[in-house]
């Protein structure tokens, strides 16, 4: 485990990304609503935005949590040879997504993002041609925004013209917990047909369009699971591992 953290650690303070916990810069509220006094519209919008209580607010979400964030048994992706964590979340507009569906049926991609976050704003159009390049694969968008922002999440996605399923990160801490651990943005998981880790994305980086395009492909050929197929954690979580680096050789 002390193995782990350190990688983690490692790749975390040598990778270009944003920590999904720092705060937005926001306009003081008397300054937004004295610069949009001429705009009763605008002034309405405002409003409405400071008095949401939580990024549920918009899509009808629940307020609360829908899952406990329960540390008894929790898996972090990558941490062991066996299949990435078991989830089931479901996206704002009702898409049911869980793993029993897609672990060891098909490959897919676990994208995790913030409106606020400029190396996001990077990553996404390296995301799109990728995936217009190779062809549909399952893809599920995780947003770490809080109530402050998450009504701007469609409005993001649309400018970067992605429309896969997104799932509030704040809805499910478990899911985000076994995901994304360290809570950083962006960061992009690719899971192989067979279940198993194929890369750990996070940041950005002018290598990462070929690097994400190879892991695709592999996750879309690799053999199953036996034991010692996998990456041992450290090579799974680092910055420079490949997805050919963690097949199924014997």
């Amino acid at each position: 485990m002390t193995r782990l953290c350190s990688a983690l650690a490692l790749l975390i303070f040598t990778s270009a990304g944003c920590a999904s916990t720092a705060t937005p810069t926001v306009q003081a509220p008397e300054a937004q609503t004295q610069a949009s006094a001429k705009n009763p519209n605008l002034e309405a919008s405002i409003e409405r935005a400071l008095i949401l209580q939580s990024p549920a607010t918009l899509y009808n979400e629940p307020t609360a949590p829908r899952e406990s964030l329960d540390l008894d048994g929790l898996r972090f992706v990558g941490m062991d040879n066996g299949p990435v964590p078991d989830f089931s979340v479901e996206s704002f507009d009702g898409r049911q997504l869980k793993s029993e569906d897609l672990v060891g049926r098909e490959p897919f991609v676990v994208v995790f993002f913030a409106t606020w976050c400029q190396v996001c704003d990077m990553k996404m159009p390296v995301l799109k041609r990728v995936l217009d390049e190779l062809g549909p694969i399952t893809t599920i968008m995780v947003s770490v925004d809080d109530a402050a922002t998450w009504p701007h999440v469609p409005g993001y996605l649309k400018e970067h013209d992605v429309k896969f399923p997104v799932v509030s990160a704040l809805a499910y801490p478990r899911f985000s917990a076994s995901y994304n651990p360290f809570e950083a943005v962006p960061l992009v998981v690719v899971v192989g047909q067979n279940g198993g880790l194929v890369d750990y994305q996070m940041g950005f980086a002018e290598t990462h369009q070929k690097r994400l395009s190879d892991a695709i492909r592999s996750a879309r050929s690799i053999g199953p699971l036996k034991a010692g197929a996998s990456a041992p954690p450290s090579r799974a979580f680092d910055s420079g591992a490949k997805a050919s680096d963690y097949g199924d050789d014997d």
